[in-house]
């Protein structure tokens, strides 16, 4: 039995804990707020519940498998949901009237007809040849790179690159030259297509034209397993996973600030706490949003093999207390910029600045759980510069945003400014002090270049003993990845 402290209470800290505990280690998590989830959390006044983070779940499988692993199936403690009609995207047009295609959940057949049906003859095709060649790189790069741990050694790094599709076949399928934006463009004919495939690249947090063409496989992923729901908020999924950990016996330590990670001869010793106390630990596991070397952690040998996680942009998210309902809104609709191909030339520019003309998505839930009857609960989400290169806790910066973005909603056909009860705003400084996350940028993709996979932190450090999970670790950010870093460093430690 090993003696483990986890440094953070995000989903993958608290995955790793539930998993190790269920293999016998004696496991402490410690995080720095008054709760657990890190990104994935909730807003509650007034008999509104809003989720703030991810909007859906895809790869269900992540967690089903751990629940299954930990004790008990995730349906016999959240109730996930398949939606059936989870997407709208809405396209400007030169006869300014919008474009509107509805995408139904896990049915390729079903896309391809929207797209037939939107765009015009061949765009489904189109789409499709895209998705067929996405579905290949998910088998060439999920046994080898994905659902394999990256290790610290350089070597190992170079070596699990060049296997991950290291045949000439698999290499004209990856294309790890090329980036997400010159394969959609390489692929698809209309403007609008591109402009689905790389609000993925968006989402990661990442400049499409940075992001490897791999990144293809999100919209594989979830146009072949579906986006789910679970009724209440997604931070149900997380308060149940806070819930296992303690019937796990896992010792879940809140307003716990670990200052540094201590070593005892060439591996940690235990962690050093604010309030001077101090944890004995054979491992250490961090769930940081950057490298524990860079945040400060850990000093002496080793420190100079801190990996820079890449420039991601931030979320802002308004917070809609609704009268009434709007009849037929999906789960969440995208209103997609004039010219989406400026939105991130704006947001990765040398002086990055939010866009004058961003990209909106809207979550809608259809979830009585969420609002007092009669009211609906909705969510404007759009991508913006870090906190530092905006300042995002400025009164003046705030205080016109929320009409701003009611504006222009408005003006892309989604007019709810007369039935706003009352507005949250959340910017990426209040995710920058609620998480610790530098600028309030979530790690996504950690992209900022075709190749750039192993510059995500390890999840096995060079200093013995030490491990990483999260979004900023391999393989990466969103949800499911982030399940899947727990599983690999659980596999790596192994039972006591």
């Amino acid at each position: 039995m090993a003696r483990i402290v986890i440094v953070g209470a995000g989903i993958g800290g608290l995955a790793v804990a539930a998993r190790l505990a269920t293999l016998r280690h004696e496991v402490t998590i410690c995080e720095r707020s008054s709760s657990t989830g890190g990104a994935s959390g909730s807003i509650v006044r007034d008999g509104f519940t809003f989720t703030t983070g991810p909007g859906l779940l895809t790869l269900p499988a992540v967690y089903r498998d751990l629940f299954l692993k930990t004790g008990a199936a995730i349906e016999d403690v959240v109730d996930l949901v398949p939606l059936a009609s989870p997407t709208r995207e809405s396209f400007a047009a030169a006869t300014g009237a919008r474009t509107v295609v509805d995408l139904p959940n896990a049915s390729r057949s079903g896309i391809h007809d929207a797209f037939e049906a939107g765009f015009g003859a061949g765009a489904g095709d189109d789409w499709q040849r895209l998705l067929h060649r996405a579905g290949e790189m998910w088998g060439i790069t999920r046994k080898s790179f994905i659902e394999a741990p990256l290790l610290a050694d350089p070597a190992r790094r170079a070596e699990r690159l060049r296997s991950a599709g290291s045949g000439r076949a698999d290499l004209r399928v990856t294309a790890p030259w090329r980036s997400l934006r010159s394969l959609g463009r390489a692929t698809l004919s209309d403007p609008r297509l591109r402009a689905h495939l790389e609000r993925f690249a968006a989402e990661a947090g990442c400049h499409p034209g940075k992001a490897p063409a791999t990144l293809a496989t999100l919209p594989y992923l979830e146009e072949t397993f579906g986006v789910w729901w679970v009724r209440g908020g997604l931070h149900r999924m997380t308060e149940a996973l806070h819930a296992r950990c303690l019937q796990r016996k896992v010792r879940v330590r809140t307003d716990t600030e670990v200052v540094a990670i201590e070593r005892e001869g060439d591996r940690v010793g235990g962690v050093r706490l604010a309030d001077g106390g101090r944890l004995t630990a054979d491992i250490v596991i961090t769930d940081l949003p950057t490298d524990p070397h860079a945040a400060g952690l850990l000093s002496g040998p080793g420190a100079a093999g801190a990996r820079r996680v890449p420039a991601a942009s931030a979320t802002l998210e308004l917070h809609l207390a609704l009268r009434g309902h709007t009849p037929g809104t999906p789960h969440r609709t995208y209103l997609f910029a004039d010219d989406p191909d400026r939105e991130p030339d704006a947001l990765f520019a040398r002086r990055p600045a939010p866009p004058s003309d961003p990209t909106l998505c809207v979550l809608a839930p259809d979830d009585p759980a969420l609002a007092p009857e009669g009211h609906s609960a909705w969510t404007v989400q759009l991508r913006v510069p870090p906190h530092g290169v905006v300042d995002w806790a400025s009164a003046a910066v705030r205080d016109t945003c929320s009409a701003t973005l009611l504006d222009l909603l408005a003006r892309r056909g989604l007019d709810v400014r007369d039935r706003v009860l009352w507005s949250e705003l959340r910017t990426p400084a209040d995710v920058a002090a609620a998480t610790g996350a530098p600028g309030g940028a979530v790690p996504g993709a950690g992209a900022d270049g075709p190749r750039s996979a192993p510059r995500r932190v390890p999840n096995r450090s060079a200093v013995p003993g030490l491990f990483s999970v999260g979004a900023s670790a391999h393989p990466g950010g969103g949800l499911p990845r982030v399940g899947m870093s727990a599983a690999l460093v659980a596999e790596l430690i192994g039972r006591a």
